[in-house]
């Protein structure tokens, strides 16, 4: 009788298993879900008319609604260029809910006044014309959800506006497939104008951070609807862009819209694993698990060059449900307000201040969790002229973790933007914010990436036991003592 050789594949079984849960953690931290702005109403400004140098442009504004359950913890009032979709903030109201009926609330300046905003975007050339103004609401613990506003126009001339009689228009964008199609493959993108009397054309553009913007064509509105069916969105994450362009200005409003975190994925790449564009061999990336947007909501790259005073909002993911967060540069003495984490693990929209005499070079901000071995995250910039390679970003979870971060402490404002929001514009800002959306799946990822570390653990002890390279004691008093 031939005798079974003795099973020795549980050490090959864990092992494959543990490549599962990697992978699976892998593609969870990838996928990215397309959201749709929305536009929910019109905004009333209490004011209207005024000069561009108001502080604040805007004081009050009302509503007819509210903004959506569970989005409304502040309002931002952005105004938009009328060509190109860039945001700039003109104030933030902090005083939410507003998620509980029609709005009604002051809106203080916060940051630059809109005739800074206009120098920004057209220097010593002519700025008036008609601009969008929008009331976006928000929520700091969930940043996918779909952006959500109220929109009204102002026309300027000069050093003054007025709240424009055009009409106001809006556009909602879909597309087929809603996400993760192949590069090359075929893509319709249909874009809905409201109202549909309104004539004009819309152009359609690709935006992904750091690069210059795709331009994808441009369609005559007819019966309200624009249709565009292209190959050319690029791979990677990515806002597609709509702006309207009426062909009657003094009847109707341009507006802009956009879908975010719309992914084109490599051929023949399972749909939510990363693609090239995506992975850390293409150059410096944002870190999956922290992003960093400057004012004008456009998403910052590892190593950017800042300024002293310079505001940059953060959200970091990956914490302890309900953290307590420390924030700290690597050097000098300023100190920062503490983070919390959300029940998501998620620190949403941290204000971050680059310190007034911060020395020029390269900088390490770290939000580490306030406990021994806690999660930890790096920010990472540069500052004045900077000629040595700076450090890649880093996502450690060490011993020390949860000490580095210093003490807590300072004061560093509310929720905000930038010195760059009033001078310049990205093209990645937009109606939704700007930034890519998030997959908040962090938390998913990383706890099966652990147990995936559990089974190469496993394997490991078994496979040496197995050949001798590790023995127990025999607790005394037992049999073979």
């Amino acid at each position: 009788m031939t005798r079974l050789a003795r099973a020795r594949s549980l050490p090959a079984l864990l092992l494959c298993c543990a490549l599962l849960m990697g992978a699976a953690a892998a593609v969870l931290g990838a996928a990215a879900t397309a959201n749709a702005a929305e536009r929910l109403g019109d905004l009333t400004l209490v004011r209207t008319t005024g000069s561009i140098t108001d502080d604040p442009l805007v004081p009050q504004v009302t509503t007819d609604t509210a903004c959506p359950e569970g989005q409304g913890d502040a309002l931002r009032l952005t105004v938009l260029h009328p060509t190109d979709g860039t945001t700039a903030r003109l104030g933030q109201a902090t005083t939410g809910p507003y998620d509980a009926g029609p709005i009604d609330t002051e809106m203080p300046q916060e940051f630059f006044p809109f005739s800074d905003i206009l120098a920004g975007w057209y220097g010593s050339e002519s700025h008036d014309g008609t601009y969008e103004v929008r009331l976006d609401c928000v929520n700091f613990l969930d940043p996918n959800l779909p952006a959500a506003f109220f929109t009204a126009n102002i026309e300027v001339t000069g050093d003054t506006w007025a709240l424009a009689e055009a009409e106001t228009t809006s556009l909602e964008l879909t597309a087929v497939p809603d996400n993760h199609p192949e590069v090359g493959s075929e893509v319709t993108v249909t874009v809905k104008v409201t109202p549909e009397a309104a004539a004009g054309e819309v152009a359609l553009t690709s935006e992904i951070a750091g690069t210059d913007p795709v331009a994808l064509g441009a369609k005559a509105v007819e019966n309200g609807t624009a249709v565009f069916t292209t190959k050319d969105l690029p791979k990677g994450v990515q806002n597609i862009r709509a702006q309207f362009t009426p062909t009657d200005s003094d009847a109707y409003a341009g507006s802009s819209n956009l879908i975010t975190g719309y992914t084109v994925d490599e051929a023949g790449t399972p749909s939510g694993e990363p693609t090239d564009s995506e992975s850390p061999t293409d150059g410096p990336s944002v870190p999956a698990d922290l992003d960093a947007l400057d004012a004008d909501g456009n998403l910052l790259e590892p190593n950017s060059n800042l300024e002293a005073g310079q505001q940059v909002t953060i959200t970091a993911r990956g914490y302890t449900k309900d953290a307590t967060v420390k924030v700290a540069l690597a050097e000098g003495d300023a100190t920062f307000e503490d983070a919390k984490a959300g029940a998501d693990g998620i620190v949403a929209d941290y204000p971050f201040t680059v310190p007034a005499e911060i020395a020029d070079g390269d900088h390490v901000l770290t939000l580490a969790e306030d406990k021994e071995g806690g999660h930890s995250l790096d920010f990472t910039f540069t500052t004045g002229v900077v000629t040595e390679p700076t450090p890649e970003p880093s996502d450690s979870t060490g011993e020390d973790g949860g000490a580095a971060a210093g003490t807590s402490g300072g004061d560093t404002g509310g929720d905000t933007g930038g010195d760059s929001g009033a001078a310049t514009g990205g093209s990645a800002g937009g109606g939704g914010g700007g930034s890519l959306a998030s997959t908040g799946t962090g938390v998913a990822s990383i706890a099966l990436a652990s147990l995936a570390l559990c089974f190469v653990g496993a394997a490991f002890v078994i496979g040496v036991r197995r050949r001798g390279l590790m023995t127990f004691a025999t607790p005394p008093g037992t049999a073979g003592d």
